[in-house]
């Protein structure tokens, strides 16, 4: 599937992502007035290559790219609600970024982030306590055993 599809990448520490992610919402902003505007031609070289680059696009031909965030072991990450990183998951929604959050426990994940799941994947290992605890807790519309299966 890789030679079909070509998803660009950027790997960021947990030290750097609040920084990166600010850029994103910034060059993305940009991005949506720039073709909302029809400003591309008043762009310099540089300036557009910025944007570009940032997003991870090669021009202005799409209309609204969409980003994936993958956060890998994040449960110290969102811990505390008063770091940046954790506000930004609640308000993030207008930029089209899409958050994967990789936990391996989610018994200390705060109620706020469970309540606001749409889309769940558990991998092997997964116990049904632990299952049981977050289905309560998160806003997934199917019948839980059903899920379970």
């Amino acid at each position: 599937m890789s030679t079909f599809i070509t998803i660009p990448t950027k790997i960021v520490t947990y030290g750097d992502i609040d920084g990166e992610l600010n850029d994103l919402i910034e060059a993305k902003a940009a991005y949506d007035t720039v073709v909302e505007k029809h400003l591309i031609n008043q762009l310099t070289s540089n300036l557009k290559q910025e944007i570009l680059t940032i997003i991870g696009v090669e021009n202005f031909k799409m209309k609204y790219p969409h980003t994936l965030v993958l956060f890998d072991d994040a449960m110290s990450v969102f811990k505390n609600k008063q770091l940046p990183l954790f506000k930004k998951l609640f308000k993030n929604r207008q930029p089209r970024i899409t958050y994967f959050l990789c936990l391996q426990d989610i018994i200390g994940l705060d109620a706020s982030i469970k309540a606001n799941v749409d889309t769940i994947y558990f991998f092997g290992g997964f116990n049904r306590q632990k299952f049981n605890l977050f289905y309560y807790q998160s806003s997934i519309p199917f019948d839980k055993d059903k899920v379970w299966e």
